[in-house]
């Protein structure tokens, strides 16, 4: 067969990366050949098909180019430890690059090893990717979104289904989330869009490589025509242009987000980590190495001689920045990019680049109310706009002045907490409201304690810190709270375990005490069943309580309206993490149905 017969015969899916140029103009052949080189290192034997700048026109004034390699390789099946002659598996791949003048589009399958390519070229904008095929009559059928709260214990991922979204998903809380994937329908037409990878997939049957040429060429131009509009995806956070923004930023912390990783480890797509060491491959447990960076980390800027570095504090890797680029953010760490995932499709790629191309982390800034999150800047605006709504969650209690302790001292004789312990001043507050009021501190809590009434359902989540506005405690107790949201309504397996726990006496630091788990009732067998009970009663309260004394609602007040202000204050980084916290936690609440309030000092 004929090399014009081979590409005639290739038939390829409408779905491709779509990338700006930073210089208008071809590329050129050298440029494409030592591309094609490093895409098809581990090819065995020749080229099955190579074609390099192959002129096609569009119309009589357009002529656009495109090269294509297929070829073939052997790899080590993955369920062997060492090669074994023989045991190779043959499997085939190739790309295709369709060169416009401002833009690149690449089509592939099996290809690794054209990163550096890559970075001469420009992802489609957040804000393009989302306006392009958003029609006055487009129906939005599916939608996956990320949280930008920096809450290591928020829902970081959420996709909503519908026939059409626009007519059944409330747009409240939609300001805190980020686009990352979009599935829409204009007419008869259904178009997948990826806003991490600029990458579009038109369903339907393959087509012709001239076909396919077309359909690039029709996505061009509606790129180069986009035009800044409001639609029902204005609903989602703002995005700012970070090339305007970035002179300007000063990044305090980041929050690297995992669920990516681990989704792709569900659904096989990852086979194996590895970390080159002398040259060799030695297989690690990739998720035990990452529980480290699954929380909010401190970002330090360093000034020498001149040049500012942004370094990320953590225990684990000594050498992991963030660098503020020229059209980006992006992770670096020499030690981080010897670790590599290989993909079931061959692919093998360093985890610091995995996570810089699917952009999984979160960074905030001395700006209270921009995060950067997909490739982009992103604006929450409600943060700062109402301070008295905001402040209207914290309720001030004299009594919290004088706590000096979370739980105090105990003895075997002890039958209550320590007067001055912000235990007893919960039970001293709130148990005389409550049928049932149980201390479920310690073990697989739901909360440090837990009141029942016949109109709510009350979790109580207490921290004592010496220290004032501290972020890493309001880090630590919105966690708690976050991940037990969905045990105000608990599932009946759980019930069993629970009854066992309250019927014994509290034990803390090896000591057996006198405290009954059961605060107030009868029995942990009744509180079950009147847990159970009220769980079934359709108009039924749920509350969050979060009790805290390192925290003064007048002087919260007193940061946050300097926040507003633009004032300098030492604090400042502190309360900008704070206010993300609980945004996040009242987000999550919302979603849930609950209500939250801080209880604090005056």
């Amino acid at each position: 067969m004929l090399k014009q017969e081979k590409i005639e015969n290739i038939i390829l899916n409408e779905n491709a990366y779509f990338y700006l140029k930073e210089k208008v103009g071809f590329l050129s052949k050298n440029l494409i050949k030592n591309t094609l080189r490093e895409a098809s290192l581990d090819k065995k034997g020749n080229y099955l098909l190579k074609e390099i700048r192959k002129k096609f026109q569009i119309t009589p004034n357009k002529n656009i180019y495109y090269s294509i390699a297929v070829f073939k390789y052997e790899k080590k099946p993955t369920f062997i430890d060492e090669p074994v002659s023989g045991w190779e598996e043959t499997k085939l791949a190739y790309i295709c690059l369709i060169d416009f003048e401002e833009q690149l589009v690449i089509a592939k399958r099996n290809i690794s090893g054209i990163k550096n390519f890559l970075e001469n070229f420009i992802p489609i904008d957040y804000s393009i990717m989302t306006s392009i095929f958003t029609l006055d009559d487009t129906t939005f059928e599916k939608i996956s979104m990320n949280n930008m709260n920096i809450s290591d214990k928020s829902i970081r991922q959420k996709s909503v289904e519908s026939t059409d979204l626009k007519e059944n998903l409330s747009t409240l809380g939609l300001q805190s989330y980020v686009l990352s994937n979009l599935r829409v329908q204009n007419g008869g037409s259904k178009v997948s869009l990826s806003l991490n990878t600029s990458r579009i997939n038109k369903f339907g049957a393959k087509n012709s490589i001239e076909a396919f040429i077309e359909w690039s060429d029709k996505i061009v131009t509606r790129i180069k025509d986009y035009e800044p509009k409001s639609s029902f995806l204005s609903s989602f956070a703002t995005p700012l242009n970070y090339e305007d923004e970035k002179e300007g930023l000063n990044p305090i912390a980041i929050l690297i987000t995992l669920s990516k990783l681990y989704e792709d480890f569900q659904h096989n797509r990852i086979e194996r980590c590895f970390i080159m060491y002398n040259e060799k491959e030695r297989e690690i447990d990739i998720i035990k190495a990452l529980n480290n960076f699954e929380r909010l980390l401190d970002i330090e800027s360093i000034t020498v001689d001149g040049a500012t570095s942004h370094k990320i504090k953590n225990t684990a890797i000594k050498d992991l920045y963030i660098s503020l680029n020229a059209k980006s953010i992006t992770l670096r760490s020499p030690k981080l990019n010897k670790l590599c995932l290989q993909f079931a499709d061959d692919l093998v790629i360093p985890i610091l680049s995995y996570l810089n191309t699917r952009n999984s982390f979160i960074v905030t800034f001395d700006s209270p109310d921009i995060v950067y999150s997909n490739r982009k800047l992103f604006k929450d605006s409600r943060l700062l706009s109402n301070i008295e709504a905001f402040l209207k969650i914290f309720i001030p209690y004299q009594s919290l002045e004088n706590v000096a302790s979370e739980k105090g001292r105990f003895t075997t004789k002890s039958k209550e907490f320590e007067r001055e312990s912000i235990f007893a001043f919960v039970e001293n507050t709130f148990l005389n409201n409550s049928e049932y009021f149980i201390c479920d501190d310690l073990g697989k809590e739901w909360a440090d304690h837990i009141a029942l009434n016949p109109e709510s359902i009350s979790f109580y989540h207490s921290k004592f810190k010496s220290t004032q506005f501290s972020a890493s405690a309001f880090q630590d107790i919105i966690g708690q709270a976050q991940k037990n949201l969905g045990n105000l309504s608990p599932s009946d397996n759980q019930w069993p375990m629970k009854q066992e726990f309250w019927c014994k006496n509290y034990k803390n630091d090896g000591v057996q005490t006198a405290i009954a788990r059961v605060r107030k009732g009868a029995s942990a067998e009744k509180a079950v069943d009147y847990f159970r009970t009220l769980k079934s009663y359709p108009n039924l309260k749920k509350k969050v309580f979060l009790v805290v004394n390192f925290l003064s609602k007048k002087e919260l007040e007193i940061k946050l309206n300097q926040l507003r202000n633009g004032e300098n204050f030492r604090e400042r980084n502190e309360i900008i993490q704070i206010l993300w916290f609980v945004s996040s936690l009242v987000s999550s609440c919302y979603e849930v149905g609950a209500e939250i309030y801080i209880c604090c000092k005056p």
